[in-house]
């Protein structure tokens, strides 16, 4: 019982924390944080209980995106210097640069870190070759990845460079992937995205992955014409229903995704530099999106806020 009472205590302060950083801008909750850091791990802790119910994780779908991003990268650039073996050189000198902005707990920092070309590609002849040579490891075991992840508070976490998300310690045109996976929190998102164009390099990428509910509504669609679920009264679904039923076809309500907020989202980002060139929708809770840069400079005066992501009372 007294576990319960922790767990819906705990469920409860994450949900006021989630609205919070949704509502307020990005300095007042860095402040916010900083003043307080063990707010951090509560809404960690809460939101890790969430993504539990998830049948995916974002963050391994963006984790897997960029593995395969390096790649396709990795042969590209082997390609064009001409060497046409394993030894790495192409980008033995060149890391992939990513920033991750609103890295929670870093944990897609932690992954790319961990990842090593060869751990899980080699061969049977690769095997057999560093065998007999009796190492064991090549100059292709080293990290590829580059990463800088942040977020309001470390708290104690070596990975997360604590600060404002409109204002990163980073060079300009300094990071080859950029990346916010659930972080479009706050009033002035806008500033997020200048922020990200300014350290990414003109042939960047720029993903996000964000709760569907946020871009999306959903239109009920009434014999074809669609409307808004309130143009059909009580009564004539009852009577719909009914009719249905002596034709042994129960009503089913169709349903059709409205994009108007994702469409005025994607607006704006053009207006700050960026173009959509990819809109994935396989999973059902969140889209992921991927933008290059433009080459157009961002606008001062463009924003956006999406609607909060308000989780519910379980």
């Amino acid at each position: 019982l007294q576990q319960k009472f922790l767990s819906r205590l705990a469920g409860s302060r994450f949900r006021e924390l989630n609205e919070e950083l949704y509502t307020t801008t990005s300095t007042s909750a860095l402040e916010r944080f900083q003043q307080n850091p063990t707010l951090f791990e509560q809404y960690h802790e809460g939101f890790r209980t969430q993504v539990k119910s998830w049948p995916t994780n974002p963050v391994d779908v963006i984790y897997k995106w960029i593995i395969s991003y390096y790649h396709q990268s990795w042969k590209v650039a082997e390609e064009a210097n001409g060497n046409g073996n394993d030894n790495g050189n192409a980008l033995e000198h060149r890391k992939l640069r990513i920033a991750d902005f609103g890295c929670g707990d870093a944990k897609l920092g932690e992954k790319l870190l961990a990842f090593r070309p060869n751990s899980n590609t080699n061969s049977k002849k690769k095997k057999k070759k560093k065998k007999e040579s009796g190492k064991g490891s090549n100059t292709n075991t080293k990290c590829p990845f580059k990463v800088h992840s942040f977020d309001l508070v470390a708290n104690g976490n070596k990975l997360i460079t604590p600060c404002d998300m409109s204002d990163v310690p980073l060079k300009n045109n300094s990071i080859d992937i950029g990346v916010f996976v659930l972080a479009l929190m706050g009033t002035n998102i806008a500033d997020f995205i200048r922020e990200a164009h300014r350290v990414l390099t003109p042939s960047g990428v720029l993903k996000i992955a964000e709760v569907r509910s946020r871009f999306e509504s959903t239109i009920i669609l009434d014999d074809g014409h669609a409307n808004a679920g309130f143009n059909m009264s009580a009564t004539t679904k009852k009577q719909q229903n009914k009719n249905n039923k002596k034709q042994q076809q129960p009503y089913v309500a169709k349903k059709q995704v409205d994009d108007t907020i994702l469409n005025n989202f994607l607006d704006v980002m053009e207006e700050l530099g960026f173009q959509c060139i990819k809109r994935d929708r396989q999973n059902k809770m969140f889209i992921v999106l991927e933008f290059n840069k433009t080459g157009k400079r961002p606008s001062k005066h463009a924003s956006f806020t999406a609607k909060p992501c308000i989780y519910k009372r379980r």
